[in-house]
């Protein structure tokens, strides 16, 4: 594969992620408030945060096997055309339960496409470039998801608390379009994985017992369960509550710790490359511990 033609590979996953993290990020000033607007309690609305991950957890595993038989493309372009479904359930929901429902299926459509298309990136770039390449599709992804809060808030300001799902469903439909012309399989890659993939026990035994896999999944476990709780549920719910906040200012306040991420991501990636990922690893969770 040529320079050009994996530069322009990698761009045509940047763009789809841009608006995928756009959208997802549009509704998160209000998705507890929302959850709250079913007059449910905390634990309720903890739970509909939490079903999003659950279908994510569930999925992730099949998807990644059922992508080596089908193709990348093909599970991205099924995942956004239910990212964007949901997205409208959710808006029109008559139920908690239904939202819930809802909620579960919008994280196996997200787990469709993040985990196709973090394997799609493994499957055209040298393990030497992965770091800082990686470092760039994450700030794509958390360019989106910082004008999204931003975006989101002003919407339910205006428009009412259903109207941010409203935008991600036109923002989901966009990055449909986006992954449907933009991104194809590598050649010969599904026939390449096709053939002898599946579920093996002595393949996961052996990445449980490798201690580093092992610590780095609980520290990924750890750091997802800080910033899922108190970014996405307490922040919402306690500037909204207590301080009095509207969802223009929640939006603002969820952005400006978005932009943080941002402006440190490309510098941590070639750092990655240049010191190994294990001292920046370190590094991170000790800054993260101190700051929480």
């Amino acid at each position: 594969m040529g320079e050009r033609s994996l530069r322009m590979d990698i761009l045509s996953i940047y763009v789809p992620s841009f608006f995928i993290f756009l959208g997802m990020s549009i509704i998160s000033p209000i998705l507890p408030i929302y959850a709250e607007s079913f007059n449910v309690n905390y634990t309720m609305v903890s739970l509909a945060i939490s079903m999003y991950a659950f279908g994510r957890f569930l999925a992730d595993v099949p998807v990644g096997l059922l992508s080596d038989r089908v193709g990348r493309r093909l599970m991205m372009v099924l995942g956004t055309i239910i990212l964007a479904v949901c997205s409208l359930l959710n808006a029109t929901a008559p139920t908690f339960a239904l939202f819930l429902v809802y909620r579960f299926l919008e994280g196996v459509g997200s787990a469709m496409w993040m985990t196709s298309r973090t394997t799609l990136l493994a499957d055209i770039l040298k393990p030497e470039e992965r770091g800082r390449v990686m470092s760039y599709f994450q700030a794509f992804m958390l360019l989106g998801a910082s004008a999204g809060p931003t975006i989101g808030g002003f919407i339910a300001t205006r428009y009412g608390l259903r109207a941010p799902f409203y935008a991600y469903t036109a923002v989901g439909v966009i990055s449909l379009v986006l992954t449907y012309f933009l991104i194809h399989d590598p050649v010969g890659m599904v026939k390449k994985h096709g053939g002898d993939s599946g579920f093996s026990w002595p393949t996961v035994k052996r990445l449980l017992s490798n201690s580093s896999f092992s610590m780095a999944c609980l520290a990924t476990f750890t750091i997802f369960f800080m910033r899922t709780g108190i970014r996405s549920t307490i922040i919402p719910l306690y500037a909204s509550t207590v301080l009095g906040l509207n969802s223009d200012a929640i939006g603002i306040i969820i952005s400006c710790a978005t932009i943080t991420n941002l402006i440190v991501t490309i510098p941590v990636g070639h750092a990655i490359d240049y010191y190994g990922r294990k001292p920046i690893i370190v590094l991170t969770l000790a800054i993260t511990a101190v700051s929480t």
